[in-house]
């Protein structure tokens, strides 16, 4: 078997050496070169070509992601590679293949020696950015609409955030499994402009859950779609959360997937009580990690790389840095009213094989 491609100098990692939130983001992080790891049985060089940063990326940076690596670790939740080199027993993906790694993470790195089962391999001819952004919102979005309540086509679900990353999937993953959307955010800037003077967009600032049944009501009356407002996917906490509770019809559930508000969701105990509205939470890795979901989960990356592909999931991107401006990345991936995911490119972005 050839030696893996070398490159012109060892490989890069951005490392996390402080979750302390009252320091600079950028002061957390170090940028340094490591020996390359031989490969073991059954083990998969990948060159990192693209990786995203999530906001899941900075709660770990300040300590208060569900995930809390012993320091120093090495950041990033999700990315896509090439293979570079495979161990002798690896016969079925050669040198040059496009893959999606999943792990626990780590990705912020130029090379990443993982075991052939957690690579799903990717089609070369797709946009490697786009791939890069499939493990974390897309499966989020994903797995609310598809497993967590039971939805009929006709149903609304109602969405805060809807301007995220994870908004934008399930605007665009909702309408095949015969779902509708109404889409929240906080300021009026935060409507596309496509989607400007669309009803199922309401503007609600406050968490003020008139607003949302208001809106709620043109967006039906407008689509001439009464169904059920049978889903809420709350990203905020806090008292968004309690508004998506009175927006629902009588034993709709909230979904919180998110903590951008760094509050306690606040439910009246009425909506809970006497209407039926659930509450849950939904981490994605805890998802993964349950064993009843082993099924749906060995289908989902592959179906959604199908969406890629067919151009039906499309996720907008702000700007891409070199893994060596990573502390530049992280400040801007943490800017409020940013447009588009941050990404980092590792250095086999442009080198080919």
């Amino acid at each position: 078997m050839p030696p893996a491609p070398t490159l012109p100098h060892p490989p890069r990692q951005v490392e996390v050496i402080d979750t302390d939130p009252s320091r600079p983001l950028g002061e957390r992080l170090r940028v340094r070169t490591v020996e390359r790891a031989p490969l073991g049985a059954g083990q998969v060089r990948v060159g990192m070509l693209a990786m995203a940063v999530n906001p899941a990326d900075l709660l770990q940076l300040d300590g208060r992601y569900g995930l809390r690596p012993t320091l120093p670790y090495v950041a990033g939740l999700e990315g896509v590679g090439v293979v570079l080199e495979t161990a002798p027993d690896v016969t079925d993906l050669a040198a040059g293949a496009r893959v999606l790694p999943l792990a626990a993470g780590g990705f912020w790195a130029d090379e990443r020696v993982l075991h052939r089962r957690a690579l799903v391999p990717l089609d070369a001819a797709t946009d490697a950015l786009q791939q890069a952004m499939l493990c974390a919102n897309p499966a989020t979005a994903w797995v609310l609409l598809r497993h967590l309540a039971p939805l009929q086509p006709g149903d609304w679900v109602l969405q805060n955030a809807a301007n995220s990353a994870v908004g934008q999937c399930v605007r665009q993953l909702a309408p095949a499994l015969g779902l509708r959307v109404l889409n929240i955010v906080r300021r009026t800037g935060a409507v596309p402009a496509e989607s400007a003077g669309d009803p199922a967009w309401v503007v609600d600032a406050s968490g003020d859950g008139s607003t949302l049944k208001a809106g709620l009501a043109r967006a039906r009356e407008a689509s001439a779609a009464p169904g059920r407002a049978a889903l809420a996917l709350d990203a905020l906490g806090g008292q968004a959360s309690g508004a998506l509770a009175a927006a629902l019809d009588d034993g709709g559930t909230v979904v919180v997937y998110g903590l951008m508000s760094g509050e306690p969701c606040a439910l009246p105990a009425h909506d809970l009580v006497f209407r039926g509205v659930t509450v849950q939470g939904f981490w994605l890795a805890r998802w993964f990690a349950d064993p009843a979901n082993r099924a749906h989960a060995k289908g989902l990356y592959p179906a959604l790389a199908a969406q890629l592909g067919t151009g039906r999931l499309h996720m907008a991107v702000g700007a891409v840095h070199d893994l060596a401006d990573a502390a530049i990345a992280v400040q801007a991936a943490a800017q409020p009213a940013r447009a588009g995911k941050v990404l980092l490119r590792g250095a086999w972005w442009d080198r080919p094989l």
